[in-house]
């Protein structure tokens, strides 16, 4: 039987945080810790090579910043799950880790208990902020909106949302029952559309147009 367990993959600069982390994921039966990294080009191909279900990031790491690595598993449509971690938590903050492609954020003083909680929330898909954030979010990307939004067509809307959610585009193909190519055809269309050239542009260009909510 194939195991259910989450695979996780935790990176912070600091020794002593990172273990405390890794010891709390290794006490919990559904979370499987498979790799620790200390700094971001460390991070992004420990990603690439062992694809966990759900990276936590340092937002800060020497190298590549923790929303750099979150953009570049966007990009690279790696099936990898991204919560970052940041010792701020303002609403301009979130915003930029949502765009880059972040399905969490927290504090670093959240409770390890709250981190673990939050890493099998991320991997049934949901995305997670703490309710402090949430009106102080909503008026960063109400500040950000502006400009008419691109004539796109339904599917297009369609397929946009299912980035926003972090869905790759096989999996964007079989939600919407289109091909891979068929689907990467549409992505191509938003891109151009958009102005942008990447998967994490678009999302955040679509944000700062109000597109998505």
């Amino acid at each position: 039987m194939a195991s259910t367990r989450t695979r996780v993959l935790i990176a912070d600069d600091h020794p002593l945080f990172r273990d405390g982390l890794a010891r709390r994921n290794k006490e919990r039966p559904e979370l499987e810790l498979i790799g620790e990294a200390g700094d971001g080009p460390g991070t992004l191909e420990a990603i690439r090579e062992l694809k966990p279900d759900v990276a936590v990031l340092d937002i800060k790491m020497p190298g590549l910043d923790g929303l750099k690595v979150a953009a570049a598993v966007a990009r690279e449509e790696l099936p990898t799950q991204i919560v970052i971690l940041s010792a701020y938590v303002e609403s301009p903050i979130v915003f930029k880790a949502l765009a880059a492609g972040a399905r969490a954020f927290l504090s670093k003083d959240a409770d390890r208990c709250d981190v673990c909680e939050t890493i099998v929330a991320v991997a049934r898909g949901e995305v997670v902020l703490p309710p402090m954030m949430h009106s102080g979010l909503v008026d960063q990307i109400r500040a950000h909106a502006g400009g008419d939004a691109p004539g796109l067509k339904p599917r297009e809307r369609e397929v946009l949302n299912l980035i926003a959610a972090g869905a790759s585009a096989p999996e964007i193909g079989r939600r919407l029952h289109l091909s891979t190519g068929t689907v990467k055809a549409h992505q191509q269309g938003l891109y151009e559309k958009l102005g942008v050239s990447d998967r994490a542009a678009a999302v955040a260009e679509a944000m700062r147009r109000g597109i998505l909510e």
